[in-house]
């Protein structure tokens, strides 16, 4: 029989904090095939999970500080910067400063862009709320909501009544505090990792995959072909991604195949923008004529 000794500090107290949840979507297949031995593996699953977080995300916050957007102002050195991970699914959450804000959407986009090429797709939500958040437990009304509007996620819906795309949707009012809030550089990072539809706006890895290149500059010569090299390279990347995804999604289940379509579509739109920059290139390569 257990005594009436509290096993939490007394002062334990819910925080006003951003909050995240973020799931795999898919797991339930992927599990199956691990256990059939006709898919993914055991070993590779659980590395690939990994990339949604552990104990030592936290840790980095702990010692060095903000790592996106080091200048922006913050409440605590470490951002009060919590990661639980169970599962398929990982909850985060940071405390409310500019730092705090763009350092959780960062954490959040980074998983995405990491699992992508695993052709894993990730579903979740980012808000703000009540949290209790440590090492080893989640409670509050902050999680719940996340928790909750993560199944109900809408961005970039191609029907008018299609629910669960497989998105990170970032609530408005996280939208609202980086507009009020956020120094130039917290807006600028925060516009790098989201897109909007004019309605609602979510985490959008895809518009990583586009190669740049500088003209001139330090004395460095522009060679066509060694950037086209790499627009090739990278569209090979681009088409390997679209094949994991589609070697992981379950055919048999529309739903899962209509998710899968929406990483299809924007991986596209990548190979079209490789052959824009390959267009690009021919003419800043082709000489100019002899006057």
């Amino acid at each position: 029989m257990r005594s009436g000794k509290l096993d939490f500090p007394m002062n334990s107290q819910f925080k006003d904090k951003f909050v995240a949840f973020v799931d795999v979507l898919g797991f339930k297949g992927m599990v199956r095939a691990a256990e059939a031995g006709t898919g993914t593996s055991l070993p590779a699953l659980l590395d690939a999970l990994k990339e949604l977080g552990t104990s030592k995300s936290r840790d980095q916050y702990v010692e060095y500080g903000p790592i996106t957007c080091p200048c922006a102002a913050c409440i605590q050195k470490d951002l009060d910067f919590r990661v639980t991970q169970i599962s398929d699914c990982v909850v985060v959450s940071s405390e409310v400063s500019p730092a705090g804000v763009i350092n959780l959407v960062s954490h959040c986009w980074g998983a995405v862009i990491k699992l992508l090429p695993k052709g894993i797709m990730c579903r979740g939500y980012i808000t703000r709320g009540l949290i209790y958040h440590t090492d080893d437990q989640v409670i509050g009304t902050g999680y719940q909501s996340a928790f909750e509007k993560e199944r109900g996620v809408s961005a970039f819906k191609r029907e008018a009544d299609e629910r669960g795309t497989p998105y990170v949707e970032i609530d408005p009012i996280i939208c609202d505090y980086v507009r009020e809030h956020g120094d130039q550089c917290v807006k600028e990072m925060f516009s790098r990792m989201v897109k909007s539809d004019g309605n609602v706006t979510a985490l959008f890895p895809f518009q990583r995959l586009a190669h740049s290149f500088m003209i001139g500059g330090f004395g460095v010569k522009f060679d066509p072909e060694q950037e086209k090299r790499s627009v090739q390279n990278l569209r090979k990347s681009i088409n390997r991604f679209k094949e994991r995804v589609l070697a992981l999604v379950d055919h048999s289940n529309p739903s899962a195949v209509s998710k899968a379509k929406h990483y299809v579509a924007a991986l596209d739109a990548q190979l079209v923008e490789c052959d824009r920059t390959d267009e690009m290139i021919d003419q800043l390569g082709t000489p100019y004529p002899s006057p």
